[in-house]
């Protein structure tokens, strides 16, 4: 039997070509040496990672032939994430031992994961992925009295994740709320300007939950593989949260 050099899969999102045209179908390969040598790279952060392993494993999208790392990182990071999680299966295997820390009690708490079984929605007909509008229940009083309750976003893309990426060790707070601005198309009836003046201030000024509700329309409610689990410690027994790593998807069984 010969050996297969390439592998077909379905964008959850897809990429647009310069026409405007929408493309699912991907073609990837296996990674390579020159990919495995990307890994040890320490000037390499985890996105600037991300987008050199699909850049150089993403044989094309649709009819768009050798994409470069230009549209990898113009891709939505739910494409960019389920083709880190379909080079690791292709790769490697299904077959992944995660490590995640129990924040009650501080235990390791390792778990065998199937990637094959992690689900992914894909955008249905109906959504927009540049226009996703979420409802806030207190929302946001701007400096006449005014309360903006509605909140229009475009999903988060590879560009967005560098432009943050420095502040991920340091200030993470501080980089998912500006990438979360980054996403604003519109904040109820705020003029563009104004809504570009107050940057993350005017997150910092939201409630926790309807801070909460935006982070969860760019994630977890979002199109993409849900990489969200619930675990159990098996030390003090408590369950928690935690998202399935990509930065851990290449470190072998």
């Amino acid at each position: 039997m010969q050996p297969q050099h390439e592998f077909t899969v379905e964008l959850p999102i897809g990429v647009a070509d310069d026409r405007g045209q929408p493309h699912k179908r991907a073609a990837i390969r296996k990674m390579r040496g020159h990919e495995e040598s990307l890994l040890y790279d320490r000037t390499l952060g985890p996105t600037a990672l991300a987008s050199q392993l699909i850049a150089g494993t993403l044989l094309r999208v649709g009819e768009i032939a050798e994409p470069g790392p230009d549209l990898v990182d113009r891709m939505y990071s739910a494409d960019r994430n389920f083709l880190l999680l379909q080079i690791r299966r292709i790769t490697l295997g299904d077959r992944l031992t995660a490590g995640y820390l129990c924040p009650a009690c501080g235990e390791d708490v390792s778990v065998l994961e199937d990637l094959g079984a992690v689900p992914v929605r894909e955008l249905d007909d109906d959504e927009d992925p540049e226009s996703i509008e979420v409802g806030l229940e207190d929302g946001y009083t701007d400096r006449e009295g005014n309360v903006h309750s509605t909140v229009v976003l475009r999903l988060p893309r590879g560009d967005d994740e560098l432009f943050v990426a420095s502040m991920l060790d340091h200030a993470p707070m501080k980089a998912a709320d500006a990438l979360t601005v980054r996403c604003i198309q519109r904040f109820g009836t705020l003029p563009a300007t104004e809504l570009q003046a107050y940057g993350v201030a005017i997150l910092r000024d939201l409630t926790l939950g309807d801070r909460l509700r935006i982070q969860r329309a760019l994630t977890d409610e979002a199109p993409g593989a849900s990489l969200r689990r619930t675990l159990r410690c098996g030390a003090c027994g408590s369950r928690f949260e935690r998202l399935l790593d990509v930065s851990d998807f290449f470190l072998p069984c």
